[in-house]
């Protein structure tokens, strides 16, 4: 299993748009074999989203596949522009993994 965490600071009056473009592109990755994705908020108002993978080149390989339609791109282009910062990426090869599957979840999401 490969894991990617990636942090954010967005702008507080566009986090909505940022949340919606996760999300579609989360969908998209699960159609095509991630292991989805979560997204946080922590005390300090960073966002941080852990995203699963069988491998960094399943993730590579969706990401370079994405459908570049208008609507896809307009979504895109206003979850960019709700990013204040983008602090660094990391990478992670799994070693153990013992993480289990929650029941199914009923809420939507909550940014």
């Amino acid at each position: 299993m490969f894991v990617a965490i990636y942090r954010w600071r967005l702008h507080p009056q566009r986090e909505q748009d940022f949340v919606a473009n996760w999300q579609r592109i989360t969908l998209g990755g699960l159609a095509c074999g991630s292991g989805g994705s979560s997204l946080f908020r922590n005390a300090q108002g960073i966002w941080v989203a852990i995203a699963r993978w069988p491998s960094r080149a399943a993730r590579d390989r969706f990401f370079g596949e994405l459908d570049g339609s208008s609507d896809e791109s307009e979504m895109s282009e206003r979850a960019r522009l709700a990013v204040i910062e983008r602090l660094p990426d990391e990478e992670l090869d799994s070693v153990l993994d013992c993480w289990a599957a929650f029941p199914e979840i009923t809420e939507g999401p909550r940014p």
